[in-house]
């Protein structure tokens, strides 16, 4: 599902709270492998993350250098958002391999609660939520706010989180992680495109390029699939725009078919 930088803050922060709230350690560690598993597998907080190990890399390369020793590089390094995280991490994997039986005899989860069951085990975990929280955080905020200058009365396509944006109206294309038909001509036209949108789109040129459907020219029925994947965006702009937008495409039908965007609207 695409989501949005709002409902991943809230859903992070939810997570958050009942780790806070859950006494028993099982349970914690059930949270934690939640948590690091919704971060890992949605595609805006997964690219985050990257951006931050990329950063933290490129920081501490530079320090790890010049430290003088060991010790000294390990006071700097514990700092590091991704020493926070990593804790994080250990127990989601320790979880995963437990909760599909891959563990012997409970020995690794056994160990995992051995390690944490110190007075002060679970302020560390909680600060490393708040560090995790702090860093996706500042870099959803900062994503959020460059894609809003982008789209600021601009008509695009955002095709990572398959968003379009027609002059000030957010129209979600695709709500879950199969690429739909709808999604993949407006990446087509917007994305392949992107620098001759005022163009005719045959769909014959979008089944070989997008679709890499080597048969649209002998399957005489083959246009239904485009003219119903634009029909279905049109639809879905009404929708969302409350009927405001009703004929962002001009498209039509037969073998012959094409789609492009109405000229007002770029």
């Amino acid at each position: 599902m695409n989501l949005t930088s709002e409902k991943i803050k809230e859903t992070l922060t939810q997570l958050t709270e009942l780790f806070h709230l859950e006494k028993n350690i099982f349970q914690k560690f059930v949270i934690i492998h939640k948590y690091i598993d919704f971060l890992n597998k949605t595609p805006i907080t997964k690219e985050a993350l990257q951006t931050i190990f990329d950063d933290s890399a490129a920081t501490m390369g530079d320090i790890y250098e010049n430290l003088p020793n060991k010790e000294a590089r390990n006071k700097i390094r514990g700092k590091k958002f991704w020493m926070y995280y990593s804790d994080l991490e250990m127990i989601h994997d320790i979880m995963g391999e437990f909760k599909v039986g891959k563990t012997s005899e409970r020995t690794e989860f056994d160990n995992l609660c051995q390690d944490f069951s110190e007075p002060y085990s679970e302020e560390i975990l909680e600060l490393a939520f708040k560090v995790v929280n702090c860093h996706v955080f500042n870099r959803l905020d900062q994503e959020s706010f460059l894609n809003e200058k982008k789209k600021d009365g601009k008509t695009w396509f955002d095709e990572k989180n398959s968003i379009l944006y027609i002059k000030g109206e957010r129209v979600m294309i695709n709500n879950q992680d199969k690429i739909t038909n709808a999604h993949k001509i407006l990446n087509y036209i917007f994305t392949t495109n992107k620098d001759n949108l005022e163009d005719d789109f045959f769909y014959s040129e979008i089944a070989f390029e997008e679709f890499e459907d080597m048969e649209y020219k002998e399957d005489k029925s083959a246009w239904r699939k485009y003219f119903t994947a634009c029909q279905e965006i049109k639809n879905k702009i009404i929708k969302c725009t409350k009927n405001k937008v009703d004929n962002f495409l001009l498209f039509n039908s037969g073998q012959k078919g094409r789609v492009k965007i109405n000229f007002e609207y770029l």
